[in-house]
């Protein structure tokens, strides 16, 4: 990212774009959103082999970029954690002190910051984080990554940069300012994790699979507080790999795990630092 186009980012309605673009993306205008859908497929080299239906099945670009993929297409690993989207994991860390993230090099930000809710944050002290981020090829459904209950959600406001790697490393406290759904998840022994969902330019909304309320950047949820908290009337659970959410166009996933979890997984991320994963490989 250059000066001039750090610039441009700055001054842009960057929210308002964002969701003019989701919405053209959604348009069904004759031939017109088809070609579109080609075009997007054969630049971005999408493997349709592994999609549920055929390109010619998704009316617009909209349609394609949240497919689901064919049955079996994501084996489900035999380990507690799995990846819970496809894309590359480019930083990890534990929290043995504070809960503190990596940006990237020489730029942290807290796991408070994120959230906006020290009680939470204090909560995930010696756990661990992953970064996960998706490329517009990617398959853009986002999975459970254990067997677990939702016991709640939060929805935090903000701007939307972009987070590819140059602005990753030039914006200050960018995934803490950029908006974000976070799905707060126990697992059976009563340990937790967070699924961190976090909005980009151009990620026209941010969904989860149990609320149709939770909807990012649609103007369904309020912007004048800093966070917004749901909790589930009724008791959901997700089986591991079961769907959980998805990005409409992509972005950058946070999986947080608590202490419990990185004690009984002390090799967690470890080995994926800068490897693509998948859902439902081991992590």
């Amino acid at each position: 990212m250059n000066t001039a186009f750090y610039v441009f980012m700055k001054l842009l309605p960057k929210n308002a774009a964002s969701r003019a673009f989701g919405a053209l993306t959604r348009l069904r205008i004759p031939f017109i959103s088809a070609k579109a859908r080609d075009l997007f497929c054969s630049y971005y080299k999408l493997n349709m082999d592994e999609a549920e239906y055929p390109l010619e099945h998704y009316a617009n670009i909209g349609e394609l970029f949240i497919r689901h993929l064919k049955p079996g297409a994501r084996p489900i690993a035999d380990t507690e954690i799995v990846s819970p989207v496809d894309g590359v994991l480019s930083q990890t860390a534990v929290f043995d002190d504070k809960p503190t993230l990596i940006q990237a090099k020489g730029k942290t930000y807290t796991l408070k910051s994120l959230l906006r809710d020290a009680e939470l944050a204090k909560k995930f002290e010696g756990g661990a984080f992953a970064t996960i981020y998706l490329a517009p090829f990617n398959y853009h459904r986002i999975h459970c990554p254990a067997k677990a209950e939702v016991i709640g959600a939060s929805y935090c406001p903000g701007t939307l940069w972009p987070v590819n790697v140059g602005s990753v490393e030039r914006v200050e406290g960018l995934f803490s300012i950029n908006e974000r759904l976070t799905s707060h998840l126990r697992l059976e022994d009563g340990s937790e994790m967070l699924v961190v969902k976090v909005g980009a330019t151009n990620v026209g909304r941010i969904g989860v699979s149990y609320s149709k309320n939770l909807l990012v950047n649609a103007g369904k949820l309020p912007r004048n507080k800093k966070r917004h908290d749901w909790t589930p009337k009724k008791k959901i659970e997700i089986e591991k790999g079961g769907e959980l959410g998805r990005f409409e166009m992509g972005s950058t996933v946070i999986l947080v795990v608590d202490k419990k979890i990185r004690e009984r997984n002390p090799e967690l991320f470890k080995n994926r630092v800068g490897q693509a994963v998948k859902v439902g490989e081991a992590l």
